[in-house]
């Protein structure tokens, strides 16, 4: 009897700490890249400690069923049929975040690291035909595409105070550029066609790309500031807010600099994807000259970089049931671009523990659903994404996400 009693009320404690928790649809402080005041709507009450991971990869040709399959079947046809007319996206972004909070009645403070990498690749079209449909005998072609990639390292701490019903944020960082391409960064490929159909081929890249980690580690690091504000409903959920992330204060002057000039990849072949597809080596000839040599900057070599400055804000629609949360976010800089999305999740216990999205985010559209497990003590979310570098491959299956985010406190 003593033992059921026991079983009882520890299912009634349990239930009791579920019910207790209410959805936030990704206003949470593992999101505060978007809004510093998210740090405050953590469902632990005095402190927690907080990780989270986030990877998505896409491309706009080829399927990922194809892909991983157990026997691949290159259709050339169909490649060069499903590339759009802006050329074959390569898209993948990778995300990760610590923080410890502390909230004492109105005021509350902590520390958080987080990393952040935005990479883009575009092939012409034309260079993807030429590959799979041929070209012309004497013919030659070239062309250049565009070399994406803004990595970025951050760490700092944060505040947040309750005043005037409202949530106010704000986070101090340093951060610094891991891996930073220029606008002038570009691949170049360059085909040539023999009269006995033998295909010489080169693709090299060019360009500036910088860093700021090396022998003596992060050199010439920069700060910002992010400023957010919340509003809370009667229940304490957030009802709407605006943030401005990445205010620049001090550039950084990464010490370091990749050595692209000298690096290419010359082959020579008759047709590469039937060679893949009959399992044969696809190249007569190749051969590869150059490193990426990492060079130290002179002091006044060395360039100016930020972050990019942002302003997001959402709005939460509760309905029955659910809670309805778009949101969007316009990054500022070289590659300006509106991010949005809409979630979808229970408000009440046992149904918030599904939930439901669908946006876009930096060049990558997703929809994705996430199951997890909002204890008072301790938090665990999963979320899977079909990711696609156009809207259209979401629904065929070109990409994929995933979001793993664990909290403990209380």
């Amino acid at each position: 009897m003593k033992r059921a009693t026991i079983v009882i009320s520890f299912a009634l404690l349990f239930t009791a700490g579920l019910a207790t928790v209410s959805a936030d649809n990704g206003l949470r402080p593992w999101d505060h890249g978007r809004n510093p005041a998210f740090f405050d709507l953590g469902a632990r009450e005095y402190a927690e400690l907080g990780f989270s991971v986030d990877v998505s990869a896409a491309n706009s040709v080829m399927a990922l069923s194809d892909i991983f399959s157990e026997e691949l079947v290159i259709d050339l046809d169909e490649i060069y049929e499903n590339t759009p007319d802006r050329g074959m996206r390569l898209g993948s972004s990778i995300e990760t975040e610590q923080h410890l909070s502390v909230k004492l009645d109105r005021i509350g403070f902590g520390f958080f690291g987080d990393t952040s990498s935005f990479t883009r690749l575009t092939v012409p079209k034309e260079f993807i035909g030429l590959i799979t449909q041929g070209n012309e005998l004497d013919g030659s072609y070239s062309d250049s595409t565009e070399l994406v990639q803004r990595n970025f390292t951050q760490a700092g701490a944060y505040a947040t105070y309750e005043y005037l019903g409202f949530v106010f944020g704000g986070k101090f960082s340093t951060f610094a550029p891991l891996v930073y391409t220029d606008s002038n960064a570009k691949a170049t490929f360059e085909l040539a066609t023999a009269a006995d159909g033998t295909i010489e081929g080169e693709v090299s890249a060019s360009g500036d790309v910088y860093t700021s980690a090396g022998e003596d580690g992060l050199v010439g690091t920069g700060f910002n500031l992010s400023l957010g504000v919340v509003r809370p409903d009667e229940n304490g959920k957030a009802l709407y807010g605006g943030a401005i992330n990445s205010i620049p204060l001090v550039a950084a002057r990464p010490g370091y600099a990749f050595n692209l000039e000298k690096t290419r990849f010359t082959f020579t072949t008759d047709s590469i994807l039937d060679a893949i597809n009959n399992d044969r080596d696809p190249f007569s000839t190749s051969e590869t000259e150059g490193e990426a040599d990492v060079v130290a900057l002179d002091e006044g070599d060395r360039p100016k970089i930020h972050m990019p400055i942002s302003i997001s804000g959402f709005y939460r629609f509760a309905v029955p049931v659910v809670d309805v949360v778009p949101s969007a976010e316009i990054v500022f800089g070289d590659y300006a671009r509106l991010n949005a999305e809409v979630n979808v999740e229970g408000n009440f216990f046992p149904v918030n523990i599904l939930s439901v999205g669908f946006g876009h985010t930096d060049s990558l559209w997703h929809a994705g659903a996430g199951l997890r497990a909002p204890l008072r003590v301790f938090e665990l979310e999963l979320q899977v994404r079909s990711v696609g570098t156009e809207i259209a491959g979401v629904f065929t299956g070109r990409g994929i996400g995933a979001t793993l985010a664990l909290a403990l406190g209380y």
